[in-house]
Parts: C-alpha cells; structure tokens; sequence
C-alpha cells in the first residue's frame, strides 16, 4: 500500500509496531506525523525510528549531509531532538540508543 506518513489509511489503534527506517527525516511535518504514527498504534505498541545519519553522528556522511540539507530536504535532529519530539506527542518510555561512530541511531517509544 502506498500513502503519506502525513495520512496513514489505517483505523485507530491497529498495529502492535510501527517502523520507520530512513525516512522520518524527510517528513513534511515530524511532529504531527509523529502524531499520525501515534495514532494508528495500540496502546502499549511500539514506534521503532532507525537511521544512518543524525546530528550529532560522527561518520563522514553525517558532515557532507549537513552541509547539503537545503539540497536533500532532510530534517536531521540530534538525539535529544529525537527524544523531545516523541514525548511531546504523547509518546512514554522514550529510550535512544547512539553508535555515534558508525552515525547510527535507532529510537523506540511506547503509546501508552
């Protein structure tokens, strides 16, 4: 199926685990979006982020995207700005996990 993170086509509270892998950083609007995710989750699902890039990551890439942002559209947040957006949705047990090095992260939050 395919739609906007904007406008999931999917009842109230229908999966036990939503997923996003490199792509939260090109939504048009991260915090209601984040909201739509919210949305569609059980209570007590699980919303897994995963990327290859952040503000804050220390690989090469990270650098060379930062300077390009206006380019590529993306919208990098550090780990903390990771953390703050899902708990001002409403999100609980926000936990983020960094491999900086690697410029990896991978951020899980609950509906509670």
């Amino acid at each position: 199926m395919h739609a906007s993170v904007s406008h999931l086509p999917f009842a109230d509270e229908t999966f036990d685990l939503v997923t996003a892998v490199e792509t939260h950083f090109f939504w048009p609007d991260l915090p209601a979006d984040v909201r739509e995710v919210r949305r569609v989750l059980k209570p007590g699902g699980t919303f897994l982020l995963v990327a290859e890039v952040y503000l804050g990551g220390k690989k090469w890439s990270e650098a060379q995207i930062e300077k390009m942002v206006d380019l590529t559209g993306m919208h990098l947040l550090t780990a903390d700005e990771h953390r703050e957006v899902l708990a001002q949705v409403g999100y609980s047990d926000v936990q983020v996990r960094e491999e900086p090095e690697k410029g990896w992260i991978c951020v899980s939050a609950k509906k509670p």
